[in-house]
């Protein structure tokens, strides 16, 4: 699946831009029909699209890419007549692909887009952020599923699951290495993200291999930490074996150790997996007041 994403967000992309540049349109609205498709496309890439896994700086370069490839396309407008061929059979087809490519990407992107919005109703907790020393993603994060699936689970619905990026932009060294020492948060120490008291801790299971089939055996979590503070219980999971700092009944401070990132539990390469939950219902989180979605970058 990872493999042929590549194609689709980096491949694909090229393809779409020499398109524009040397297909011979047959009317203008041929033209600005492709020209919004290939917009829609890169929307729904940009936004939905998990660019940490093979360079999340590479997401910048389409817009960028796009504007110049516009400037070009859009010029050749003038030049062609208002209506095509409309009895040729394949202009007909050519402009009903536009028109349902345009439509279908764009209702994905703008579901997406819904997702950077955080409802008046739902109060968010600001917590400090758990990892230093780091330029760190999030690979799920966000109000809708289509940039966090966490969101149809209600416990969960606010959940981020973050990874650190090496110097390449990228979360691993290669698009799905078998080694875990490969993968930038490996081992990256967490830190409590508020004060308060530690109501579950847990440091029993082993790692498992990456992209491997998860261990849905026993808690989800994995090795995992149970923070009571804010009026909330903050949940962090996926801990690497024999990390774990705290116990039950610990009181702990922000900045306080609690143990280092792994892959344990239900998940299928290592990450950081954090929520608040309250009353049994997800709760946002917020760092330095930041809503954070997928593709959000943070600098410490």
């Amino acid at each position: 699946m990872i493999w042929f994403q590549a194609a689709i967000y980096i491949i694909l992309p090229l393809f779409l831009f020499h398109h524009l540049l040397k297909t011979d349109f047959a009317s203008r609205k041929q033209l600005v029909l492709d020209w919004l498709a290939v917009l829609m496309f890169l929307a729904f890439i940009f936004i939905i699209g998990p660019w940490n896994i093979y360079n999340h700086y590479l997401r910048w370069l389409w817009p960028v890419l796009f504007l110049i490839v516009s400037f070009f396309t859009l010029k050749r407008v003038t030049e062609l007549p208002m209506k095509g061929p409309e009895k040729d059979k394949r202009y007909k087809f050519s402009i009903g692909i536009g028109i349902g490519l345009v439509l279908y990407f764009g209702f994905i992107a703008v579901n997406g887009m819904s997702g950077y919005i955080l409802a008046e109703r739902d109060q968010a907790i600001e917590l400090s952020f758990p990892m230093k020393d780091g330029v760190y993603a999030f690979g799920h994060g966000g109000s809708d599923p289509s940039i966090n699936y966490h969101n149809e689970y209600l416990p969960q619905q606010y959940a981020y699951d973050i990874v650190q990026l090496n110097p390449w932009g990228m979360r691993a060294s290669g698009l799905s290495p078998s080694n875990l020492e490969e993968y930038k948060i490996y081992g990256t120490p967490l830190y409590s993200p508020c004060s308060g008291e530690v109501v579950h801790a847990v440091d029993e299971y082993k790692d498992i291999a990456p992209q491997g089939s998860p261990n849905k055996q026993g808690s989800p979590a994995g090795n995992h930490v149970i923070l009571s503070c804010k009026g909330a219980d903050i949940h962090l999971a996926h801990m690497k074996p024999g990390t774990v700092k705290v116990e039950v009944g610990d009181e702990v401070s922000i900045g306080d150790r609690l143990g280092e990132v792994g892959n344990t539990g239900n998940t299928t390469e290592p990450h950081l997996h954090i929520h608040a939950e309250k009353d049994g219902k997800g709760v946002p989180i917020t760092f330095n007041d930041r809503f954070l979605k997928r593709n959000s970058l943070v600098f410490n």
